[in-house]
């Protein structure tokens, strides 16, 4: 199903935040808070720290308290698809939810991750179709990024490399019905296999969090790793802006793309649902970089 957007009212308030734990690092809240400041929309948007156990009533009490939106992040995508009334096909084919709508008919939820990384590639499309895209991990980040890759895209294959074999054969299972005619295959971190793998992708996605600050030595690629100069590879970390992979795959002179594009795009996404119209991106990321690179230093 698809959800309508509805304009801003702009004689009231409208209040949104994130939920996660924890959710104090959150850049949502500056994301969102400038384009408000941009567009002179009289909405707010806030961090909160959730508890797992607390996640039923602190929904309710958001709802309660007139909030119109909440982004939701670890470790609550899942956790929350119970507490919706209604979703996208989207959210469901991901088994992940993270955005939430209250509205008149109940609470809408929404996958915006699927889009968020759809649009972060959209330019180098003809790296996509036609060839082979190799996923690193088989987590619900992963799961995301191969239903956009089905749905938006048209690769010949999509294989899952994971540390456990079997996770990566179930998350390729999963997506049988919906595959056409891209071929799907899963692989385990033995060099041997992973290698081969790597060599053919086009593409090559981390959807690990190998990497993520503060463990920033951390890569889900050995450090021997060579890249073809026409490779692209993709951190959906931002948390740093140049992981150890993108380092890596840079100094072989393959193309990179930081993780921070997906985070603004899936932001975007949210912003389009909850207020009916565009976030100005270009506005708002140079504020965001500025914000990642402050905290680096």
């Amino acid at each position: 199903m698809s959800i309508s957007t509805t304009r801003c009212d702009p004689l009231s308030m409208k209040r949104f935040g994130v939920i996660g734990h924890p959710a104090r690092h959150s850049l949502s809240p500056l994301l969102h808070g400038e384009a408000y400041r941009h567009l002179r929309l009289d909405c707010s948007y806030e961090a909160f720290d959730v508890l797992p156990e607390k996640l039923t009533a602190a929904v309710q009490e958001f709802r309660k308290n007139g909030f119109a939106g909440l982004n939701v992040t670890l470790p609550h995508k899942e956790a929350v698809m119970r507490l919706v009334d209604f979703m996208t096909d989207e959210a469901r084919s991901v088994g992940a939810v993270n955005t939430m709508m209250f509205t008149e008919d109940g609470i809408g939820g929404e996958n915006t991750d699927v889009h968020g990384f759809a649009a972060s590639v959209e330019h180098v499309r003809q790296a996509i179709d036609g060839h082979l895209v190799l996923l690193l991990g088989a987590g619900g980040s992963s799961r995301a990024v191969f239903y956009a890759l089905l749905s938006r895209f048209r690769p010949s294959e999509v294989i899952v490399a994971n540390r456990s074999l079997s996770r990566a054969r179930e998350l390729v299972e999963h997506f049988r019905g919906a595959a056409g005619t891209t071929q799907r295959g899963a692989c385990s971190l033995d060099p041997r296999e992973f290698d081969a793998a790597m060599r053919r992708a086009n593409l090559i996605v981390n959807c690990t969090s190998a990497g993520l600050f503060p463990a920033v030595d951390e890569c889900p690629v050995h450090s021997g790793t060579v890249f073809r100069p026409d490779q692209i590879v993709m951190d959906l970390i931002y948390t740093p802006l140049q992981t150890k992979l993108l380092h890596l795959a840079a100094r072989s002179g393959a193309r990179t793309i930081s993780g921070l594009e997906m985070f603004i795009h899936q932001g975007a996404r949210s912003f389009q649902i909850w207020l009916g119209q565009e976030m100005p991106i270009e506005t708002v990321r140079p504020l965001i970089l500025n914000a990642l690179q402050s905290q680096q230093h």
